[in-house]
């Protein structure tokens, strides 16, 4: 069985996988995230109201510091790859001749052999260049994650969590007062 998509489906698709990479799909999920999460702890009857109130401050605060530092780390590793890729092209004709590091310092790109580029325009390359440097990028940045996660993620979340608990405390108070008005009236 076969999709068939029309074209704007296949022009949304085709921008969508350009352009949506590693960090802007770390910021969608914590945003889808933080619209659900806390309302549905929020609602839940459950659980007593200083457990509601302490759990989606918690969830609110660890969405912020997971998706805050994620991205960032995600940018940060991108740009340090970026930074240390660096290249200079030799085009013929029509097709690449030769790819160098444009200088000592750029180890993060690979000494290519001919053969790799031999029919390729210098577009293709940069299309390709972009595209393995985000990926490079993105597993640093998982590298640096697994250490971000105790070092900035958990502090993060412990202060916007005590920042929030008496707020949604309140929140939630007020809530109940005015339930008991509507119920009584």
């Amino acid at each position: 069985m076969s999709i068939v998509l029309n074209k704007s489906s296949e022009k949304i698709i085709s921008y969508i996988g350009r352009n949506i990479n590693s960090p802007e799909q770390r910021l969608i999920q914590g945003v889808t995230a933080l619209a659900s999460q806390p309302v549905i702890d929020y609602y839940n009857k459950d659980a007593d109201d200083n457990t509601r109130a302490v759990s989606v401050a918690r969830t609110i605060g660890k969405i912020i510091a997971g998706t805050l530092v994620g991205v960032l780390i995600r940018y940060a590793s991108i740009a340090v790859t970026k930074r240390f890729s660096r290249f200079t092209i030799t085009e013929g004709e029509k097709f690449i001749t030769s790819i160098k590091r444009k200088t000592k310092q750029d180890r993060l790109l690979p000494n290519f052999n001919p053969e790799y580029y031999k029919e390729m325009t210098k577009e293709e390359f940069i299309r390709k260049y972009n595209n393995d440097i985000k990926t490079l990028g993105t597993i640093l940045a998982t590298v640096a994650m697994v250490f971000t996660n105790f070092l900035v993620d958990a502090p993060l979340t412990k202060i916007i969590t005590n920042v929030l608990t008496g707020r949604v405390k309140k929140h939630i108070e007020k809530n109940k007062k005015t339930e008991v008005k509507n119920a009584a009236a």
